[in-house]
């Protein structure tokens, strides 16, 4: 019977900076596809927020006109509110 041959500690060494190497890229890879993930999950909150507004604009019958200037009128009165 053949004796395998020993790994040196260089090798060894070698082959544990590979393992590392290749858990670093595979978290990477798992990182970008996490951050993708959530700034789609954002955009999709901003939609959902949108079509809210956008609904209950219908059931008061609000034009994007009347909403700004309620917006307008209500920014103002905390403005006054807070002494500014």
């Amino acid at each position: 019977m053949e004796r395998r041959h020993r790994r040196t500690k260089k090798e060894k060494l070698d082959d544990e900076l590979l393992k590392i190497t290749e858990v670093m890229e595979q978290h990477s890879k798992a990182l970008t596809e996490l951050e993708e993930k959530r700034l789609a999950l954002i955009e999709e909150i901003e939609q959902e927020r949108i079509r809210e507004v956008t609904k209950l604009m219908k059931e008061k019958n609000l034009s994007v006109d009347q909403l700004r200037d309620i917006i307008g009128d209500t920014a103002e009165d905390a403005a006054v509110g807070q002494g500014a």
